[in-house]
């Protein structure tokens, strides 16, 4: 019934195919996207992937990389999840989304070749971006895994090179709850005789990724080891990296201590990339590339003019304690004074992630993002012990709310917890003073 209705005569949109294949959920294993790109012609046979696991900075890694790439000449895609505000976001090219019209053209036709057994939501989505790299015909496409590794949809393909970031917990109830099993799972990226990088992960993490590495045959390589970060200034800083291969400098495009790793990690994949015959690497094209990443919602700076006056606005996902503790960090670091404005599902930890934050926070607002798994504000009130909190049941109110006039100079306003919190209170913004751009509109790399 579900393919008749999507593939029917109405030509429905993207939006209105995922929206129908919501209701089947999540589905870990490789058997039905194997089946389902088998019937489609097997699109990611031809298109060389690089993977890109982990728990937190896997985005920015990916995002990092496909930059990389296209400013050394290659045609890039790149495929992340979830996104901010649209769908478009998660399938680019060369840093460019993907066009409603195009996407909703993969998706019809995923569904045709699926038959009776409709896929599920992230099926469908990567199984339409490899269907539409291999239509752009790209030289080489970053893929970041949605969830673990091991069975996750994006593992059906033969990647060149996989590389696993920083391994924390999350996910716990499909992945396990402890740092060696989720190591594990994540570990399912590798392949026998190919290389994976990672960045000096914990002991209990290494121990584990050396076994799967061993027992698989791939070669783990700690790029940690290999590369030499130098920074020249304050805030913002101008970056020398050293790697065996060559020397890169740049201004870093990501703000955060946190994000030099991952864009350290970035540059050796592109260099093993490059190793592969016929393939180049130059230094200079590399810093560019670098210069030009952009990835919203990551620790991302926004001005506004409410009649109140001006006010910066900071974005961070932060939606796991990992994640909370690299924004505490920052924060520390750039020594400003904030209000914070928090959300997070119910799943994410928000006992861990919720007081670090709210400690430092001049003025906390409590909210739900627009999600089945959003935890009540109301329950995140006795996280915060003897804290007042305002909460507002959603998340446009809390908005409201954070900007009005209050006593003293207009501060900084911190929004994290979600990333569904980031997308819509991001979207709130541009209806109401136009800003930021949409993140399907943001070019993530750089431009050819």
């Amino acid at each position: 019934m579900l393919r008749r209705r999507v593939t029917g005569k109405t030509r429905p949109s993207a939006s209105e195919i995922l929206d129908r294949l919501e209701v089947w959920g999540q589905k870990l294993g490789l058997d039905a996207i194997r089946e389902l790109l088998g019937a489609l012609g097997n699109p990611q046979s031809g298109v060389p992937t690089i993977l890109v696991a982990g728990t937190n900075g896997k985005g920015s890694t990916s995002a990092a990389l496909a930059s990389l790439l296209t400013a050394a000449g290659f045609r890039c895609g790149l495929y992340t999840s979830p996104h901010l505000e649209n769908v478009e976001e998660r399938v680019r090219i060369d840093g460019t989304a993907i066009t409603e019209t195009e996407l909703g053209c993969h998706l019809r036709r995923v569904l045709e070749a699926a038959g009776a057994a409709p896929p599920t939501y992230f099926e469908s989505l990567t199984a339409a971006a490899w269907l539409h790299f291999a239509a752009h015909r790209v030289d080489a496409a970053v893929f970041e895994v949605g969830l673990g590794g091991r069975l996750d949809a994006t593992n059906v393909s033969e990647p060149v090179l996989s590389v696993i970031t920083q391994i924390a917990r999350d996910h716990t109830p499909q992945l396990g709850w402890t740092l060696t099993s989720i190591a594990g799972e994540k570990a399912g990226v590798m392949r026998p005789g190919r290389k994976c990088l990672t960045w000096r992960p914990a002991p209990a993490v290494q121990r584990e990724l050396n076994r799967c590495a061993a027992v698989g045959g791939a070669e783990l390589v700690d790029a940690g080891d290999e590369v030499e970060i130098h920074d020249q200034a304050q805030n913002q800083p101008h970056l020398s990296l050293a790697t065996s291969s060559a020397r890169y400098t740049f201004r870093a495009p990501l703000a955060g201590p946190h994000q030099l790793t991952n864009l350290a990690l970035a540059i050796r994949a592109a260099e093993e990339f490059c190793a592969l015959p016929g393939r180049e690497l130059d230094p200079e094209a590399a810093g560019r590339g670098l210069e030009a990443v952009h990835w919203p919602g990551r620790l991302e700076w926004v001005e506004i003019e409410p009649s109140t006056g001006p006010r910066r606005i900071l974005f961070d996902a932060a939606h796991n304690p990992a994640g909370a503790t690299a924004l505490r960090s920052y924060l520390d670091e750039v020594g400003i004074e904030f209000d914070l404005l928090y959300g997070a599902l119910n799943d994410k930890q928000p006992e861990r992630c919720l007081p670090p934050l709210a400690e430092r926070a001049n003025r906390v607002v409590l909210t739900a993002p627009d999600h089945a798994r959003a935890m009540p504000p109301e329950a995140l009130l006795p996280l915060l012990k003897t804290r007042n909190a305002v909460v507002e049941t959603d998340a446009g109110s809390a908005l409201k709310t954070c900007l009005a006039a209050a006593s003293g100079p207009p501060r900084t306003l911190i929004v994290t917890g979600s990333l569904y919190l980031v997308g819509e209170v991001r979207s709130a913004l541009r209806a109401n003073y136009g800003a930021p751009a949409p993140a399907r509109d943001l070019v993530t790399g750089y431009r050819r």
